[in-house]
């Protein structure tokens, strides 16, 4: 089933929510956010508080460079596995290995009128690597690699080989699609952060935008930045630097930066949800791989004791 696309207003205003229900008083006290209309921003949020009206302005921890290719490579992998998944329990089910991982030129598409050959030579190699499973000269163990696709020419114009690991079938669909990964820089992830922050720190250090806040009779100005299932999906993994070392040095970086004064407080947060669904399939508790991560990075550097990596 599709899902909406939520418009830019709509989703700051999802992730404000998600951050008062977990943080109520990140603030320093409870504080009713109403948005700021189209044209009036920035900033994109205002609230009263015993200080005044304090303005609140949000940027997405993302990197939409990355963001741009990775979505292509999804849509791909969507793709494929429609076409060599839909009604796979009604093909041939192999007994030696457990399960398929193909491996796509992320370049080539997939026409619709070559879909059912590929599902053809797909499921014959399949049963050709599984009958001589236990004779193959070229399996490592539990795993093969299959590169060898010239009797294939759809698979060979579209694949550059499949991995086979054995193991018995577990009454799930046994054929995958390569994920994103490799080596990855995780220092990306800061600079990502870095980007973000710079990014808002020049924009409102112009004398237009210092005018246009001036309006808005602020005693204080905060930012947020905020991460969620876009930066996960999309961007690259942040691992093995933990949330609370990319935020640190995410207020290093700021405390040096020549427009630092702009905002009175920056917060960073990250918000995911488990999958619930897929940790009961694969043995894990449930919240498992939920985040609720805030840490303060503007004018001193603090985790708040509530922050929780599932």
């Amino acid at each position: 089933m599709a899902t909406l696309r939520l418009t830019h207003d709509r989703r700051e205003l999802e992730v404000l929510t998600d951050l008062k229900k977990h943080f109520p008083e990140f603030a320093g006290y409870p504080l009713s956010w109403s948005k700021v209309p189209d044209g009036q921003d920035p900033p994109d949020f205002l609230a009263k508080a015993p200080l005044g009206t304090v303005g609140l302005e949000l940027i997405e921890w993302l990197d939409g460079k990355q963001m741009g290719p990775a979505k292509g490579r999804e849509s791909h992998r969507e793709a494929i596995r429609r076409v060599l998944s839909e009604s796979w329990n009604v093909e041939y089910q192999p007994k030696n290995f457990s399960l398929a991982v193909v491996m796509p030129d992320w370049n080539l598409r997939i026409a619709r009128s070559g879909e059912p050959q590929l599902r053809q030579e797909f499921f014959r190699c399949a049963e050709g690597v599984d009958r001589t499973w236990l004779t193959n000269p070229d399996r490592t163990g539990d795993v093969h690699y299959e590169t060898d696709l010239d009797p294939y020419p759809m698979m060979r114009a579209h694949f550059h080989g499949i991995l086979f690991i054995g193991g018995e079938q577990h009454g799930f669909c046994w054929i995958d699609v390569e994920e994103d990964g490799g080596a990855y820089d995780p220092a990306a992830t800061v600079l990502t952060l870095e980007q973000a922050l710079d990014k808002k720190l020049t924009l409102y250090s112009t004398p237009e935008k210092q005018e246009h806040l001036r309006t808005h009779g602020l005693a204080e100005l905060a930012l947020l930045v905020h991460g969620g299932i876009n930066a996960y999906r999309y961007n690259t993994p942040g691992g093995p630097l933990s949330l609370e070392r990319i935020a640190e040095r995410g207020s290093a970086y700021y405390a040096t930066h020549p427009q630092r004064h702009i905002f009175n407080r920056v917060w960073f947060f990250d918000s995911l949800n488990s999958a619930d669904d897929l940790n009961a399939l694969i043995g894990y508790p449930p919240g498992y791989g939920r985040v609720r991560w805030l840490a303060q990075l503007w004018p001193q550097f603090d985790v708040d004791p509530r922050s929780s990596v599932g």
